[in-house]
């Protein structure tokens, strides 16, 4: 679990982290920062959330800039409207037809004609493969996805779908709060206790000083997808925190009150067929 397995990928301003291993591995992928863009967030800010209190307008420019980085050409990202829970959704089922996005908070797919997407703005996105299956998946995990244990259902739902094997997955654990930064208060500590009671121990801590514990968000995900069946040496966090580094990612709890907060995105997919 090493950071050193990402690595920037830039056109002009606008940069974007890679997971190289993910990437190896035949899946075109990105997680977003906030550089590069044309939204007033407060500047030049790459806002990808529509629902961000920003210009539809400027979304999709940075949608467009996002994807060019990724050598995409087409804005085929497929999001939710994220309610914090653990339902997960089959990207293939999805017809075209469907006004709304869906409601729930990770994909599955297989389908290399259209990209997982989720938003994030201090929670944490993971992204998963398994080469064998050509299957993926994009997960958003805050407090209560995290609780609710939704990488493990995730997992079961790529076992279920694709026949994919946890142990032939790989995961990549983007820029989120990190536990120096993520308070939380007392009825988080005791819904995680009792619902991890030998675990929530290992994933909080109280700084010197600090009135309120701390949640590690990536590590209590990174601990779930071990759980689920996947090897250790084939998870990799970022290490990146977006609410100490609001230079480079988008920090809702750092950031509401000033000003609009944008929307980062974690995506991911296949490439598409060539053509005969």
């Amino acid at each position: 679990m090493s950071n050193q397995a990402f690595s920037f990928r830039r056109q002009g301003e606008v940069a974007v982290l890679v997971c190289l291993p993910l990437e190896a591995a035949g899946f075109r992928h990105g997680f977003s920062t906030r550089l590069g863009g044309v939204s007033p967030l407060p500047s030049n800010a790459l806002n990808l959330g529509y629902f961000a209190g920003d210009a539809p307008e400027h979304v999709t420019e940075n949608r467009r800039r996002f994807l060019a980085v990724l050598d995409e050409t087409e804005d085929r990202l497929q999001t939710l409207r994220q309610v914090h829970g653990h339902t997960v959704h089959t990207l293939d089922a999805v017809t075209e037809n469907e006004a709304e996005p869906r409601s729930g908070d990770a994909w599955v797919g297989q389908d290399p004609a259209r990209w997982a997407a989720v938003y994030t703005a201090d929670c944490q996105a993971v992204l998963i493969g398994c080469s064998r299956t050509g299957a993926f998946a994009a997960v958003h995990a805050g407090w209560r996805g995290t609780l609710a244990r939704i990488v493990e259902h995730t997992v079961a739902r790529l076992r279920a779908d694709f026949g994919a094997r946890p142990e032939d997955l790989q995961a990549a654990l983007g820029p989120a709060a990190s536990v120096d930064h993520y308070e939380v208060g007392d009825e988080v500590v005791e819904a995680f206790h009792q619902a991890f009671p030998t675990k929530a121990a290992q994933w909080f801590k109280r700084p010197p000083g600090a009135s309120k514990f701390h949640l590690d968000i990536p590590k209590a995900n990174q601990q779930q997808l071990v759980e689920a069946g996947l090897r250790p040496e084939r998870i990799y966090a970022s290490g990146w925190c977006t609410m100490a580094r609001t230079d480079l990612f988008f920090s809702y709890r750092r950031e509401r009150g000033r000003h609009p907060v944008g929307r980062l995105v974690a995506a991911i997919g296949r490439p598409t067929p060539a053509t005969p």
